[in-house]
């Protein structure tokens, strides 16, 4: 074979690989308005099944108790973090906070929740909110303790340790279901989310039900107030909560 047709058939193998690449991509990304999931994440699936979400308790970035009740009726957002993540989080953060300028007067609140419990204490994340301009109300960073971390973390099937979180955001009903997840710092996602946020908001509140009953436990002392970490209580619909053996494989992405 002379070196002409031998750089004629490397070409063709190159532009073969390629194309094929690029059609499993392709064929792998969901359907328009379907929010992507990079594939180098376990996947959870185009449409999830997350158990409804139950009440519970944390400690604000003031070091005050934070009731997740107290979000009933409101549209929100819950994501993951740790201060002291150099890249993915500080990017995530940046995202939240411009699209909660993009918002404008909605009513729609942010919950970041760490999983470095250990290291972001209330006084390391007041100033840490401050950054993004997190408005009181708007935009609550919570911390607790990291058995309770995991188990919020549960609910929206994802898994969470010390440094170890899923990039995504998870979006909220008024009703406190959770209707879709978005990697928001991914191209585009954040005006799908906007979008999807303006329908929820023209969605009416449900009827209120009755808070359920934290479980037993105790919370960790934050240094200003003497509030404990969070608890999680039992499932409070009626439905069977999954539990951790029979529900859907947890998402685990490293940070």
């Amino acid at each position: 074979m002379n070196s002409s047709s031998l750089r004629y058939w490397l070409a063709l193998l190159v532009l073969g690989g390629a194309f094929f690449g690029w059609s499993i991509v392709h064929a792998n990304r969901p359907a328009a308005g379907v929010p992507y999931e990079p594939r180098n994440e376990v996947s959870l699936g185009a449409k999830p099944n997350w158990p409804p979400l139950t009440d519970f308790l944390l400690v604000d970035q003031d070091g005050k108790p934070f009731d997740s009740a107290t979000l009933r009726g409101h549209v929100w957002v819950a994501s993951f973090f740790f201060t002291n993540c150099p890249a993915v989080c500080w990017r995530l953060n940046q995202a939240i906070a411009a699209l909660r300028e993009t918002l404008g007067a909605s009513d729609v609140r942010f919950v970041s929740i760490t999983c470095d419990p250990d290291n972001d204490t209330p006084e390391k994340l007041g100033p840490y909110a401050k950054h993004f301009q997190a408005e009181p109300g708007r935009w609550t960073f919570l911390t607790g303790e990291i058995s309770t971390l995991r188990d919020v973390a549960k609910q929206f099937l994802v898994a969470l340790d010390k440094g170890s979180h899923s990039s995504r955001v998870f979006v909220v009903d008024r009703g406190g279901k959770v209707r879709a997840m978005f990697s928001l710092t991914e191209p585009g996602e954040a005006d799908r989310l906007q979008k999807l946020l303006a329908k929820l908001e023209a969605e009416p509140a449900p009827p209120s039900a009755p808070a359920a009953p934290p479980s037993s436990g105790s919370l960790s002392p934050s240094a200003d107030s003497g509030a404990t970490a969070g608890r999680v209580p039992s499932g409070s619909s009626g439905e069977e909560v999954p539990s951790e053996a029979a529900a859907p494989k947890l998402d685990q992405e490293d940070k």
